[in-house]
């Protein structure tokens, strides 16, 4: 009997693809922000809400087929104590379709986000029950962390206020916004004494996300009752962190480019749609123009990211390389 390999017929991808789908989805709602604040054609942000749909279901369809076919591979990324993390990005993608379907159909919208939004909570009951089981060492505690605790239940609660669940949003913005605080000391720690490898540094597009999702979300949920001291103050850190990412731009660009830089186009996004909101509700010169910077901003770098994901996918090297499976 002779030996052969044969490779997957589907790439098998990390969920940490999903990444492009909150990205495109992102870089839409900001546009739907600046539609309503400056009188935009509402057609690029829906034309970017489609292409995330688009995204979602060629991704959830790949996840699918691993899990299917090579369930071991599936099974190993679960149990990583660092890529596990990335898996939360599948049910926040789901809230953020979610959205993208509100504006066309309402009950639709609404039993896909209940779908989201549940299985978010769940998961990250199941990954913080299967963190304090397991030790970690110290490299492992990354930015991605903040996907599964954080950025994607903050999301969840601003989802929430959307569709009108404020209560609920507020108890889920309770746990974004104290998980943040809580990991925020333990990633900073790290980040400054054992910093990243060259190969990781995207991650830092992750580190952003829980400051500019929950800048957005406090709004959303506070509706007119906002306080204008507790956004400005949101304001500030979230560009502050914004601002440190682009100081740091030399150091971020030794990673080549590949899939994660989409973890860059999302918190670029958010943090235009929070700086819109707070500028609508407090119309200062200096506000305005922030707001008008990280739109532009924002449409920059998602660009400049599909621009660089096309030519890599002619190039044959978007999808990771899988070994070959050995068959007799």
């Amino acid at each position: 009997m002779s030996r052969f390999t044969r490779s997957p017929i589907l790439p098998l991808i990390p969920a940490s693809f999903f990444a492009m789908t909150l990205g495109l989805a992102e870089t839409g709602n900001a546009w739907r922000f600046a539609a309503v604040c400056w009188g935009l054609p509402a057609t690029g942000g829906e034309v970017l809400q489609l292409l995330a749909i688009l995204s979602f279901l060629w991704w959830i369809a790949l996840y699918a087929n691993k899990w299917l076919n090579h369930r071991d591979i599936a099974l190993t990324e679960l149990r990583d104590p660092v890529q596990s993390s990335f898996i939360a990005l599948i049910p926040e993608s789901v809230i953020l379709i979610a959205l993208a379907l509100h504006p066309y159909h309402e009950g639709l919208a609404m039993a896909v986000f209940w779908v989201g939004s549940v299985t978010n909570l769940l998961y990250g009951v199941w990954r913080m029950a299967t963190t304090w089981c397991v030790q970690r060492e110290a490299a492992q505690a990354v930015p991605p962390l903040l996907l599964t605790y954080t950025a994607s239940i903050l999301v969840n609660a601003l989802a929430a206020g959307l569709f009108g669940y404020a209560a609920y949003g507020w108890m889920l913005f309770g746990i974004g916004a104290i998980s943040w605080l809580v990991l925020d000391s333990v990633l900073t720690q790290q980040l400054m004494s054992g910093g990243l490898a060259a190969r990781t540094r995207n991650f830092m597009g992750i580190y952003m996300a829980p400051s500019v999702v929950a800048l957005v979300a406090y709004q959303v949920l506070s509706g007119d009752e906002a306080s204008t001291a507790v956004t400005l103050a949101l304001s500030g850190y979230a560009l502050f962190v914004a601002v440190a990412l682009l100081v740091a731009l030399r150091w971020l660009r030794e990673q080549a480019f590949a899939a994660g830089y989409w973890a860059y186009t999302f918190g670029v996004a958010t943090l235009a749609q929070g700086i819109i909101l707070a500028a609508e509700r407090n119309p200062l010169p200096a506000m305005e123009l922030a707001a008008l910077i990280s739109f532009i901003a924002a449409l920059f770098v998602t660009t400049a990211v599909a621009i660089g994901t096309l030519r890599l996918w002619i190039k044959g090297g978007y999808y990771p390389v899988v070994p070959s499976v050995q068959t007799v």
